[in-house]
């Protein structure tokens, strides 16, 4: 029987299952078109109760894509698993401040005395960007613990979330939390057997996070297994194959035949020369690193670290300079949230772009300011030549000579909350704040114009993790064991287990990395490979194996 009308039958029969789905498969499609199946069966039924179905999913881009593949129909409510539950969990207040008192009083590093008398009567509230339990702010974290919790103490809340979401998905359930996972089994699923009905979509093998659960196995789920893989070239199918035999694909559409090899670095040569090589010869076999005419790219280059990234684009000092934020500094800097980041990234380099790209109307929205009227061919000219010398000036100048440029002549408004940051720079304790404003205020901003191509998907690079669930026709993978330890390739191609976490991690990652390429993969290795991975990886790869030196 077809995977998806295995999924439909489970459906009807009201009976949890759990799709292991390759590389590949199909699997937000299966997923897409389930929950349409569930729509068409189950809508009259679900509406008149006033029930929904619930999809659970990794980020936030992949609710909106699941929002837009189903035409934003009001009957389903996708979240991400931690927006799920604050949604569950969120109106019991009382049962939150406990919770907070007990963090509190046994798990904080800095216990705040008289915690239940400040928090009082306000509001507990939930910020993806760390806690701040004074204010009644929790995090991930503790919404993740907090509801396991509330859950295991409180079975009515198990009865309450089924009896609302009848149907729960969880999309990529590898990378969902075991506490989570336990949840959703114990207190969902086997306490309210024959009200709930869950599915579990993913892939094991797909598990490149450290908090993530990994393989699932439960007496109340049927195990499906998608073996088909749709987007992968034969010779790349073949090497996945041989990473992960427990799972044998097939080409199930239009396959290209593809081509992958492995080039093989020796200490003697400098790294960067190793990188630059490879790309020179990638290139001379017809290999574009370039966004195409239609502003697609057809290769990218995955590495391991933003870090290596922004070395090779040169934006590195950005992200030492965000770090003085803390914790939470980077994200905040790559999601574009952070005051000066936000402006800089979605007010000053979307500006100068839009004027390059001659969309004028959009430009002149985000000009936004009174002084300029323009009536005439002299108005555009004077606002023109003013763009023209920014456009010039980013690539030579200080972060704080741009903004200045930028304010006195009025191109763009100084944003209120800006403003108050800078005032309040010699406030007691804001020595943090004062120390990282005035490194970013030193800065080039030139290493903000190539942070900016980075986020807008405008150069080839990404990181191995922020690439899981894309495609490419090209792919070159950059390992490098002397990088980063938690990773070591070494390991998986001589099938050394003696760390198994470490192992089954870069297994995991190494596997997502060669199933991106749609046609052409390439490993380059940056580091000494020994004579036991040698012999596998000349096995993996048929002998196609190229020494740094012969390029």
């Amino acid at each position: 029987m077809e995977v998806l009308e295995q999924i439909k039958k489970l459906l009807s029969e009201k009976q949890s299952f759990l799709l292991e789905a390759g590389a590949g498969s199909g699997k937000t499609r299966t997923l897409i078109e389930s929950l349409k199946y569930l729509i068409e069966t189950k809508s009259k039924s679900l509406n008149d109760s006033n029930k929904a179905i619930a999809c659970i999913t990794y980020t936030n881009v992949a609710v909106d894509e699941i929002n837009e593949r189903i035409d934003n129909n009001p009957l389903v409510l996708a979240l991400t698993i931690h927006e799920f539950l604050w949604y569950v969990i969120k109106n019991y207040q009382k049962e939150l401040k406990v919770e907070i008192l007990k963090y509190n009083e046994d798990e904080s590093r800095k216990p705040i005395e008289e915690l239940d008398t400040i928090l009082g009567s306000q509001t507990i509230t939930y910020s993806q960007y760390g806690r701040k339990l004074i204010e009644g702010r929790i995090t991930h974290e503790d919404v993740i613990k907090f509801s396991a919790r509330i859950f295991e103490k409180y079975p009515k809340m198990g009865k309450i979330v089924t009896n609302k979401f009848p149907y729960i998905f969880i999309d990529e359930y590898q990378d969902t939390e075991e506490i989570t996972v336990k949840l959703l089994l114990d207190d969902l699923l086997t306490k309210n057997k024959g009200n709930i009905t869950l599915g579990f979509f993913g892939d094991s093998m797909q598990k490149i996070y450290n908090q993530g659960v990994g393989e699932i196995e439960h007496e109340n789920l049927v195990m499906v297994t998608k073996k088909d893989n749709y987007r992968c070239s034969k010779e790349v199918i073949n090497l996945l194959n041989v990473i992960r035999p427990e799972l044998t694909q097939n080409a199930a559409g239009d396959n290209k035949n593809g081509s992958i090899f492995f080039i093989n670095c020796n200490n003697d040569i400098a790294n960067a020369d190793n990188y630059k090589k490879t790309l020179d010869f990638l290139k001379n076999k017809g290999w574009e690193f370039e966004t195409d005419k239609d502003g697609v790219l057809n290769t990218k280059v995955l590495m391991l670290t933003h870090r290596g990234i922004a070395n090779k684009l040169g934006y590195e000092t950005i992200l030492a300079t965000y770090q003085i934020l803390g914790r939470w500094g980077r994200e905040r800097l790559l999601n574009k949230e952070e005051l000066f980041a936000n402006f800089i990234l979605n007010k000053i380099e979307k500006f100068v772009e839009l004027f390059e790209d001659k969309k004028y109307g959009e430009f002149i929205k985000l000009l936004g300011v009174s002084d300029y009227k323009i009536y005439k061919h002299e108005d555009k000219k004077i606002i023109s030549d003013l763009v023209k010398t920014l456009i010039e000036l980013r690539k030579n100048k200080s972060i704080k000579e741009v903004l200045e440029y930028v304010f006195d002549n009025s191109l763009l408004v100084k944003p209120i909350k800006m403003a108050e940051f800078i005032d309040k720079l010699d406030d007691e304790g804001n020595e943090n704040k004062k120390s990282f404003y005035e490194s970013l205020m030193k800065m080039k901003y030139e290493e903000f114009i190539y942070l900016y191509k980075y986020i807008e998907e405008l150069t080839p690079f990404s990181t191995k993790h922020g690439v899981k669930g894309a495609e490419f026709e090209n792919v070159l993978v950059v390992i490098d064991d002397d990088s980063w330890n938690q990773y070591k390739f070494n390991d998986v191609f001589a099938n050394n287990i003696e760390n198994q976490n470490r192992f089954n991690r870069s297994k995991n990652l190494l596997y997502v990395c060669c199933s991106r390429a749609k046609n052409n993969l390439v490993i380059l290795t940056l580091s000494s490979m020994d004579v036991p991975a040698m012999a596998t990886i000349n096995n993996w790869f048929n002998g196609s194996i190229f020494n740094i030196e012969n390029l």
